[in-house]
């Protein structure tokens, strides 16, 4: 019977390779994208908005990229941050990228890190989940390295979501600053 087991598990993973990431879905070889595919949750809040935005990036892997090793490693945290889970950013050294692209990819990870300690994920929730889904995307399209196209529109998302970060965090240091320090 082990030996059953065993030619199946090989014919269905070499069959899935030959054919395609549908097939994948047969086998249910990854039992986290095939979770997250026809997820929905209406919920407000960081945890929930985290969660659509790592259901978006999983698929994209899984049936655009065929890349499901990555698709179901973030299919595993969309469904633990729709659970209410604190998942926290990638931490670079999980990765194995060059170190021309460590400072640029460290120094915006502080910044998501430090928008975060200033209640960024309650002040802007959406803009908070997509900066760190956008800066997971980059570290592993970085880690990649020659989808040039894809490193840059990941950058590129981070980027923008965490010009709206800054500027939810700054309207709220204005605020508390007129309320703790009112004008004469």
């Amino acid at each position: 019977m082990k030996h059953i087991l065993t030619a199946f598990t090989v014919s269905a993973a070499l069959f899935t390779v030959v054919a395609g990431p549908a097939t994948a879905q047969m086998f249910q070889l990854y039992d986290g994208v095939a979770a997250v595919r026809d997820q929905a949750d209406a919920r407000d809040g960081f945890e929930h908005s985290l969660a659509a935005e790592y259901r978006r990036f999983a698929l994209y892997e899984a049936d655009d990229m065929a890349d499901w090793i990555d698709a179901e490693y973030f299919a595993e945290k969309t469904l633990a941050s729709a659970r209410g889970e604190t998942v926290p950013p990638e931490t670079l050294a999980d990765w194995k990228l060059g170190d021309a692209q460590l400072p640029a990819l460290q120094s915006s990870r502080d910044r998501l890190i430090s928008a975060f300690e200033r209640d960024s994920r309650i002040l802007a929730p959406h803009a908070s989940a997509r900066a760190q889904a956008q800066f997971d995307c980059w570290v592993e399209q970085a880690e990649e390295g020659h989808q040039t196209d894809d490193i840059a529109a990941c950058r590129n998302g981070f980027l923008n979501a965490m010009l709206e970060v800054d500027a939810a965090l700054d309207a709220w240091d204005n605020v508390r600053i007129e309320r703790e320090y009112p004008a004469k």
